[in-house]
């Protein structure tokens, strides 16, 4: 068994680099989520011999991601909408994925949680996110950048897209980290197109 994506960003092995940058792997009913206890991973298979190993262990996932699960209509739904949020990033398309298939993960597995609204600044005016939103959030020590995965009318699960965030001078935050923050922590990300259109 090989791994399609790793789950080390610096690291990516793509078994079909002859196809071409642009393409990213599509969803069928043949791919399942299973929790892999060697390696303390959830994981996707996606074919005989391809494995993407997300960034989640046992202790952050519901019950239900310890049992086999097929890849369902819905994953696969939520697939293509947030890869075409994900095409907003400067990201290579294997990136994408990875960011993607983390966040259905997220969406579909994760342990629920509880606001950590202290680590970030408040922003105005008030942000209304969507799921799948890429919104920017402001620590004492920078700012991260974040994809929206469960949207709440107060409060949102979140995935980081930042190299280890400083939190504070004791805590970081690993790229696809997830927390949950009060929506007026966001503020959203405007790309140069909207920059452009907002001057003009």
């Amino acid at each position: 068994m090989t791994l399609l994506i790793l789950s080390t960003w610096n690291k990516v092995n793509r078994r079909n680099s002859s196809k071409g940058s642009n393409m990213f792997i599509q969803p069928t009913d043949s791919w399942q989520w299973h929790y892999d206890a060697q390696s303390d991973r959830l994981m996707l298979d996606l074919s005989d011999n391809m494995l993407f190993a997300t960034e989640y262990k046992g202790r952050q996932l519901v019950p239900s991601s310890f049992a086999t699960q097929p890849f369902c209509v819905d994953d696969a739904a939520l697939y293509y909408q947030l890869m075409d949020k994900a095409a907003e990033l400067e990201w290579s398309i294997p990136h994408q994925v990875q960011l993607v298939l983390n966040a259905i993960a997220v969406s579909r597995f994760y342990k629920p949680l509880m606001p950590q609204s202290w680590f970030f600044g408040e922003q105005h005016p008030l942000v209304i996110p969507q799921n799948g939103d890429l919104v920017w959030m402001n620590t004492p020590h920078g700012n991260g950048e974040f994809m929206v995965i469960e949207a709440g009318e107060q409060a949102s699960v979140c995935l980081n897209l930042t190299a280890d965030l400083v939190l504070t001078t004791s805590k970081t935050l690993p790229r696809f980290g997830v927390i949950k923050v009060m929506n007026n922590r966001m503020k959203p990300r405007i790309t140069v197109t909207e920059q452009y259109r907002q001057v003009s």
